[in-house]
Formats: C-alpha cells, structure tokens, sequence
C-alpha cells in the first residue's frame, strides 16, 4: 500500500510498505482523505511537539476519514463511511476510571511517535475509535470533525449560562478557532471577536458572523479588543493560535474577572505570564487539550446543518502532491485554512 513517510523537518516521502493485518477489537479501514493539523505542522516545520520527536520515518496525520474494508467482527458496516478518534487512551488508568480519557497517563495518539499515523490506504484501528457518519459528509471534508471535536470539548469548559450574552474573543483563526467562534454563537454569545495574522481567514471569520475582526500587525491588536468591549474586555478568551504572542493577546483582552481558554500549543513548549496581571483582576486560565468523548456530539451538530465543514476545507491534493500539501499548508498562502491529502 502507499505510505506517506516523514525522514526528517520538511521531508515527506511516498512508499509502499505491506497492508496492515487488524488486531482483536480493530477494524481495517481504507482511508479517503486526511487533513494536515497545525500539530501535524510542528512535527514538520520543526521536528517535535510538546517534546515529542521521532528517531525513524514515521507516518504522518491524524485528521482523517475512512470507509470499513473489514469489520473484522466488529459492529461497523462494512463500506460505511467513517471518522476516526486518533487517541488511544488505557481504558484503566485513574483518568480514564473517572471518564477523562484525554488525561490518561498512558496516552497513545494516531501520528504521534511510536503511533503510526494515518496517510497511508489502509489502517487497523480499534472499532471502539471508529465513527460513522452521514453518506451526505464529503468524505475530503469529514477529517474537518476531529478538530470540531477539539472546539466543542474547549467550548463545554466554559459552562453553558456563562456564555449565554457574552462577549466572546477568539485570538487565532484556523480550523480549531473558527469552529470556536462558531460554537460560541450557537451556545449563545452575544457578540463574537477575532483576531489573525492572516486577512484571509479574518474575511472568513466575517462570512462565519464574526461581530469584529482584528488584523494582528504593526498595531496595537490588544487596544483595539478593548476599544471593541468599551474598555472592559471579553467574557471569555479563547487563545487559539499557539505563538506565546497570542497567550498575552488574550491575557490582555479579557475582562477582570474573565475567562481565558488556552487551545493553541505553542512551538517553544513554555509561556512567560506577568503573575500580577492574573492576580489583579481575578483571571481565570483554563487550559484545554484535545477532546473528550466528543466525536456523537460532533457528528450530531454536522448532520443537523448547524455547523458547515466546506468553507474551512480551503485545498484539495492527491497523496502524490502530498508535499505540495505540506508546503501550502505550512506557508498558509493561498487563503489555506486545512488542506486535505486525498487517496483515491
């Protein structure tokens, strides 16, 4: 089967290696299409993440849809289409007795080393992790409900009365902020910031009912939120992006007494945070990772139309482009949001 390889920063490669066999309790898929996280692009600009790097080539991608090749006596229809959960919690540790499976201690994740990741045609994977979805999902927008997952989990750390009538801001507008921004309103926030680098994901964030828009640049970003909320701050911050940058952005434009919400995973593995600014006005700092159990909600909000997957799939390559994915996606010209590698 064709692999997708990574040997080193910016190195992909395609190669053939043998089809996996499944295991007890997994499922043989046949991937349709994986799309490139900004995680994915940590790995590959820089060659780790959260101080995790890889001594050999490994497979990259954990965004990924799928159809069941064989359910390999599982309760998946055969030929149905699929999303996949890429954690691969213990199932027996204290987290997950509890039901806090993405604080599991013995945590494995699709494309994380030694976990093998998804661009490749066909993966074993457990049944347990394996989703169906609506046929009227494209298949090359299906992979978008992993980082939805991401959203919906870091939105449900906010509970549901706080954001009824807030002002939300959301400092970054990739996949996971716009998602964010998008479940703020159907959760009943009352205005909707953002902020980007990046004009094109800005205008996006307008098309997507963004209230205000903020370009980070020469200006002063932080000033403007404020300006925007009439001096007070946000209600709620969702930091988004990664660049420790971005950590005192959202610091500096929530209320006293507000909320931020850190999702962004920032490459230097640290922050640098004034203890007096937190302390003064009563900030809460909440820190989210990944998903919890997320994916039926996910699924549900996509089949019932409330939230559209298409506009934040920006770019389409075969997996014999795979390079040029890699490349637009890390330079994000183009107006790139996710871009997804296909394998027909």
């Amino acid at each position: 089967m064709r692999v997708v390889l990574q040997h080193g920063i910016r190195d992909v490669r395609l190669a053939e290696l043998p089809d996996p066999q499944p295991g007890p309790g997994e499922a043989l898929l046949r991937t349709r299409a994986v799309t490139i996280c900004a995680s994915d692009l940590h790995l590959y600009e820089e060659g780790s993440i959260g101080g995790v790097s890889w001594d050999r080539p490994f497979v990259p991608g954990h965004e990924m849809s799928a159809v069941v090749e064989d359910p390999n006596g599982s309760d998946l229809p055969r030929g149905a289409a699929v999303v996949v959960d890429p954690a691969l919690p213990c199932k027996k540790c204290v987290f997950c007795r509890e039901g806090a499976f993405h604080l599991c201690r013995d945590l494995g994740f699709m494309d994380l080393p030694p976990v093998q990741g998804a661009m490749r045609d066909r993966i074993a994977w457990p049944a347990a992790q394996v989703f169906p979805i609506p046929d009227s999902v494209d298949l090359a927008e299906a992979p978008l409900i992993e980082p939805l997952c991401v959203a919906v989990h870091a939105i449900r750390l906010i509970a549901e009365p706080a954001l009824a009538g807030a002002t939300v801001a959301v400092v970054g507008c990739g996949a996971i902020g716009l998602f964010t921004m998008w479940l703020a309103r159907l959760r009943g926030a009352r205005r909707v910031l953002a902020t980007d680098l990046i004009s094109d994901r800005l205008r996006m964030a307008t098309e997507m009912g963004a209230d205000g828009v903020f370009e980070v640049g020469p200006g002063d970003v932080v000033a403007e939120l404020l300006g925007a909320t009439d001096g007070w701050g946000a209600d709620v911050v969702f930091e988004a992006a990664g660049p420790p940058e971005a950590m005192q952005q959202a610091l500096g434009a929530v209320r006293p007494g507000g909320t931020v919400v850190v999702i962004g995973i920032p490459s230097s593995d640290e922050y640098v945070i004034r203890a007096s600014q937190l302390r003064r006005n009563e900030i809460t700092l909440r820190f989210s990772r990944r998903q919890n159990e997320n994916y039926e909600e996910a699924i549900a909000l996509v089949r019932e139309g409330k939230v559209k997957l298409a506009p934040l799939l920006t770019h389409r390559f075969p997996v014999a482009r795979v390079k040029d994915a890699f490349e637009l996606a890390s330079g994000k010209a183009d107006g790139a949001v996710r871009v997804a590698v296909t394998f027909d």
